[in-house]
């Protein structure tokens, strides 16, 4: 998949902006902190998720002053199939959002997968130190994309947990009895049993070939595999659904007293381990970048597998994070991607790329730096 162009309408920096992309299949946008590089990864990715990878608030996405913002894209197969992609969020009169496909409007949720992304965040060398919610992240944001079941179950089990701890505090407040919590406890046990089944199913398909990515990345561990933290050792959705209502109905009088649900996927957690030692324990900032990319080429991988396309794949900053060696790796192992990037400057290694300066509002290219899209 590649994206053939780009325009912005009142989005974070940029009043009005459009870029065309189809020349290159790999571009570097550069300037300083603070510029405006990012936001245009961003952008990009809202066209593929439909809400910013930073989880910033819509109200924080429209530009200072502005009522709404308007994301297009113009995008092409792989099969050489052309489309389009617009998300359009407004603040006032009232808070709508709209999403459209070949200018044709679809739900919001329905705008997943179809424009298939994967995204390097300096804050995802966090992915080992910072708390599971981020992890459980990372797992949800690559599902979504290749699984329209999953995306329904997840936000599915959103919405009864958020209910059913409502109902927690009623029942803490004597306004409620706990004979209530049983139809919830089924219906979040049915959803949740197949987000937990998804996720297992995903990070022992990694499991796989985490290894060897990492070997391959110059890390010479031996036994390598990915644990999955969950109550329960069941292995279908029957077992593991009947595992899930069980632990609820354990933590019930605990869940009442915290007024919080304390079993369920929102609780599940997922780590690398490394010759029987979890890799947080011991693994070096160094080899925590590795790890994340070595994760991000699997990431790739499957999701090509699965949707049939090669997602676009979106480095923030990631030349201020990895030697040249490394740097060189990411960049050959997506050659046969469209690659969107962002720098301080112009690094070694990247002079193939169609080069964007990026400042004040304004994203400007120098057409000689334009190379033709490789063909894999």
């Amino acid at each position: 998949m590649h994206l053939r162009s780009l325009s912005l309408t009142q989005f974070r920096s940029y009043d009005n902006l459009a870029l065309d992309l189809s020349g290159s299949a790999l571009h570097l946008f550069v300037g300083k902190n603070g510029s405006g590089k990012t936001n245009l990864l961003e952008a990009i990715g809202i066209l593929s998720l439909s809400k910013s990878f930073l989880n910033a608030e819509e109200e924080h996405l429209v530009r200072w002053g502005g009522e709404f913002f308007r994301i297009r894209g113009e995008t092409e197969a792989d099969g050489c199939e052309q489309g389009t992609i617009e998300v359009v969020s407004q603040l006032q009169p009232r808070r709508a959002k709209a999403c459209f496909k070949n200018d044709v409007r679809i739900g919001v949720t329905d705008l997943i997968g179809h424009f298939p992304t994967v995204t390097f965040l300096p804050q995802d060398l966090e992915l080992f130190t910072g708390p599971p919610a981020e992890r459980r992240r990372f797992l949800d944001q690559i599902l979504c994309q290749v699984s329209g079941e999953y995306l329904e179950a997840l936000m599915a089990c959103q919405k009864i947990l958020k209910q059913r701890n409502t109902l927690l505090k009623a029942i803490a407040s004597g306004r409620a009895s706990e004979n209530e919590l049983s139809p919830w406890d089924a219906a979040f046990a049915r959803k949740g049993s197949l987000v937990t089944l998804k996720r297992l199913e995903l990070v022992e398909t990694f499991g796989l070939a985490l290894g060897e990515e990492l070997r391959a990345l110059g890390e010479g561990w031996s036994e390598v595999r990915i644990a999955y933290e969950r109550a329960g050792e069941g292995r279908t959705r029957e077992v593991i659904s009947a595992e899930l209502i069980e632990a609820l109905i354990r933590s019930r009088e605990r869940d009442v007293l915290l007024q919080s649900t304390g079993a369920g996927p929102h609780r599940e957690d997922w780590t690398i381990m490394i010759d029987e030692r979890a890799f947080q324990t011991f693994g070096s900032r160094g080899q925590q970048r590795i790890a994340v990319l070595a994760l991000i080429f699997l990431e790739a991988s499957y999701v090509e597998l699965r949707r049939g396309e090669r997602p676009l794949i979106l480095l923030d900053d990631v030349f201020s994070e990895l030697d040249r060696d490394h740097q060189e790796h990411v960049l050959a192992s997506f050659a046969c991607n469209q690659i969107l990037m962002t720098a301080l400057d112009v690094q070694p290694g990247a002079e193939s790329a169609c080069i964007w300066e990026v400042g004040e509002g304004k994203v400007i290219t120098n057409e000689a730096s334009i190379r033709p899209a490789v063909s894999c």
